[in-house]
């Protein structure tokens, strides 16, 4: 255990000893000690305060007085002491900091308040963040066209939560959305623009098990949000490998696996706009990295990709309809293996009925209610089959 004494006479002294104590907190959380990362921020956090008290709210004080307020309160606010961390932001705005470092405070007090409601809510956020980030000529620094990203953003939430659902063993969903049971144990949180090419962080929040009604009771149905994020990774890393089929392998279930192949069509590269997708995770100090950079074109082309159905033979037609998606109804039942959208043609007023498999009508079919949209479809004995559907730009 590594303790000083708080009865130093100079921030020379202190301020060095806390930067120690925090090295060492952010080394243990990078190998996921939680507890012993925690317990080294609120050391240091006791040695930063005393140094930032030492030093009046007068200008002379400035900058090294609200610097260390702000050192002293992101200390507190890493070791989850949310109340001192807001008090030592009033302190540092206090005095008279210069206004980058008051921006900066600002901006920690909003952190902080977001973590409070989340507490207050029973909410955590897992450590582990994982990264998406676009790359291509629509993309530059820190800048990107608001559907290209918020497509994307959007198709892996859905994803996610499909992913959980399919590792807690539950039947395939074909109509409403995700249960409130499912989005309470795996909340799922943007975390912040990163620039560099164009990307996002997300994080997991669980609930907090101090919250509970019943803190000693084990959910009924559990996965580790590590081990969602890990199954999401292998089945991105077989998709862009040499053999996707062997994707069939991991996800068995038909509807689940047809569910994925849209949707990661989908989250992958136009081949203009978006020249790459790619993900990272750091777990324990160690990033795992994945690039999605085969084309919704290449991905369509791939032979055995989509399980055959006897609507998909060799001798259907496939042709590409473009038009305002007006209808879409999913079946009554959840034996039926299709839906149906009407495609309306806008300048002939002509409508196209299109019947959709069951998995590709809640989250790939419906979020394009009333676009316009390209469909490829397979004909055959005057039935149409859609096949993939994406914005027609």
């Amino acid at each position: 255990m590594h303790q000083w004494s708080l009865k130093m006479s100079t921030g020379d002294e202190l301020h060095p000893k806390a930067m120690d104590l925090a090295e060492m907190a952010f080394r243990y959380r990078r190998r996921g000690d939680d507890g012993k990362a925690k317990k080294f921020f609120l050391e240091a956090l006791q040695l930063e305060m005393q140094a930032a008290h030492l030093l009046p709210p007068f200008k002379d004080s400035e900058p090294s007085r609200s610097i260390l307020f702000r050192s002293a309160a992101s200390l507190a606010y890493n070791g989850g002491d949310y109340e001192t961390a807001n008090r030592l932001i009033a302190f540092g705005l206090s005095g008279y900091p210069p206004a980058e470092i008051e921006e900066e405070l600002k901006n920690l007090y909003e952190d902080i308040n977001f973590m409070r409601h989340l507490s207050a809510k029973g909410i955590e956020l897992e450590e582990e963040q994982w990264l998406m980030t676009l790359a291509g000529n629509a993309i530059s620094y820190g800048k990107t066209m608001a559907d290209i990203f918020l497509y994307r953003v959007e198709r892996l939430s859905t994803l996610f939560y499909r992913t959980v659902e399919r590792l807690l063993k539950l039947p395939y969903r074909t109509s409403a959305g995700v249960s409130k049971e499912v989005k309470d144990q795996y909340s799922l949180f943007i975390n912040a623009f990163l620039p560099s090419s164009f990307g996002v962080s997300l994080q997991i929040g669980r609930p907090n098990p101090q919250f509970s009604l019943f803190p000693n009771e084990e959910p009924k149905r559990q996965v580790e949000p590590s081990k969602v994020i890990d199954e999401v990774f292998k089945c991105f890393e077989i998709l862009e490998g040499n053999n996707p089929a062997a994707l069939k392998d991991v996800i068995e279930d038909d509807l689940y696996y047809e569910n994925f192949i849209a949707l990661a069509k989908q989250i992958a590269p136009d081949g203009d706009d978006v020249t790459l997708v790619g993900f990272t995770t750091i777990r324990n100090g160690q990033e795992r990295p994945i690039a999605l950079r085969k084309s919704r074109q290449q991905l369509r082309d791939e032979p055995n990709l989509i399980r055959e159905r006897k609507e998909d033979s060799e001798d259907a037609v496939k042709t590409t309809y473009k038009g305002i998606l007006r209808f879409a109804n999913s079946p009554i039942t959840p034996r039926s293996k299709f839906g149906t959208v009407k495609l309306k043609d806008p300048e002939t007023n002509f409508e196209h009925t299109i019947k959709v498999p069951i998995a590709l009508m809640k989250d790939v079919v419906q979020p394009f209610y009333e676009e316009r949209v390209a469909v490829l479809v397979y004909e055959k004995d005057g039935k149409k089959i859609l096949n993939e559907i994406n914005l027609d730009t």
